[in-house]
C-alpha cells in the first residue's frame, strides 16, 4: 500500500502503557533514538503491539516542528526529539520543506513557513531537532 505520509520511522517496541481509552507505545530506532505514540486501546489491542514487536512509526511532514541551536534536550511538554542534520532545504512561495537525516540513517521530512525557514536560516548541514507530538504518530504493525 502507498500512503502518503513521507515519514516512516522504523522502530521496535520497547514499552506499552494500557489506559482506560488511550494506551502510549514506546518505541526505539535503529539509531536508539526513542518515540512515543498514543493510540487506541482498541488499535494496540488489534495491532497486538507489545515490547520487542517491529514497526513502523508514520507521520506527516507538516506535523513536523524544527527547533535549531539546542545542543540538549529541549524543556518542552512532548518527549519526541530527534536530532539530525539537514540534508535539503526547498524554499516555496508559502512554505518550505526541510529534509533531515538521522542517527539511525532514516529520513525526517518538515514541512514549515518559509518565514520560519529564513529566520532561522536553516541550511545544509545544519543540526537540528525534530520535534512530533505523539498523537500525531500512526503506527503500522
Amino acid at each position: 500500500m502507498a500512503i502518503s505520509a513521507r515519514n516512516q520511522l522504523h522502530v521496535v517496541i520497547s514499552d506499552v502503557k494500557t489506559g482506560a481509552v488511550n494506551s502510549l507505545i514506546t518505541a526505539k530506532t535503529r539509531g536508539g533514538d526513542v518515540l512515543k505514540a498514543t493510540v487506541t486501546v482498541d488499535s494496540e489491542k488489534t495491532l497486538d503491539l507489545k515490547a520487542g514487536k517491529e514497526a513502523v512509526f508514520l507521520f506527516k511532514a507538516p506535523s513536523v516542528i524544527i527547533a535549531k541551536g539546542a545542543s540538549e534536550k529541549l524543556k518542552l511538554s512532548t518527549t519526541n526529539q530527534i536530532k539530525g542534520t539537514i540534508s535539503e532545504v526547498k524554499i516555496g512561495a508559502v512554505n518550505a520543506e526541510i529534509c533531515l537525516g538521522t542517527s539511525s540513517h532514516q529520513n525526517i521530512t518538515a514541512i514549515i513557513t518559509r518565514e520560519s525557514a529564513t529566520a532561522m536560516a536553516l541550511g545544509v548541514g545544519d543540526e537540528v531537532t525534530a520535534i512530533i507530538e505523539p498523537s500525531e504518530i500512526i503506527i503500522g504493525a
